[in-house]
């Protein structure tokens, strides 16, 4: 099965409380399912806010206009209390909060607005894409792994303090394209692009 083509466009103040949803019913699953917990504490709205405002948080459907079914948040600035002041004067991308409604998992959907992020972060610029995984879900941190992040180290007492960064890199197989400003259309050609 082929990745869907993605709708992508930037996330609004009235798609917050539906951020929200997502991760309390994605915490549920993962502690269900994988003994993890994971987003099991409340996260500062205001950092969410802060995100969508400044345009950095995204909301992808599967049609133009359709549903949200996924969101991310790529953003220009990463956390003083995670990063080394070297490590953030280097140009790069923080991409984090990303989820898939569990109706929709399984479709290469994470995996696709990633590699749209990798591709965006070096179209901006930027030298890398860092995450900061859940230091106690080991399974999402292999996850990671095996789609080319490289493990930097682990920041101790933090809930998300697994750290990973991987090169930015435009998908040649990833085609863009811009309709007003803020809404993209992914397609994805080549499934190679997103591993």
């Amino acid at each position: 099965m082929s990745a869907p083509t993605l709708y992508v466009r930037r996330g609004r103040r009235e798609d917050i409380d539906t951020i929200y949803e997502w991760r309390w019913a994605t915490a549920a699953w993962l502690a269900r399912t994988h003994d993890t917990d994971q987003w099991s504490t409340p996260y500062p709205r205001a950092n969410l806010e802060n995100w969508v405002d400044r345009g950095e948080t995204f909301m992808a459907s599967l049609e133009p206009d359709g549903e949200p079914v996924a969101t991310i948040t790529s953003s220009s600035e990463g956390d003083p209390q995670l990063w080394t002041p070297e490590e953030l004067t280097r140009p790069a991308r923080y991409v984090s909060k990303a989820n898939v409604t569990r109706a929709h998992a399984g479709r290469d959907i994470g995996a696709t607005l990633f590699a749209w992020a990798r591709h965006t972060a070096a179209e901006a610029g930027a030298e890398v894409v860092r995450i900061d995984v859940w230091s106690t879900n080991e399974k999402l941190q292999d996850l990671y792994r095996r789609r080319g992040f490289r493990y930097l180290r682990t920041v101790p007492n933090t809930n998300s303090g697994a750290l990973f960064e991987m090169p930015a890199r435009p998908a040649s197989d990833l085609s863009v394209i811009t309709t007003d400003g803020s809404e993209c259309v992914i397609e994805v050609k080549n499934r190679s692009s997103i591993r």
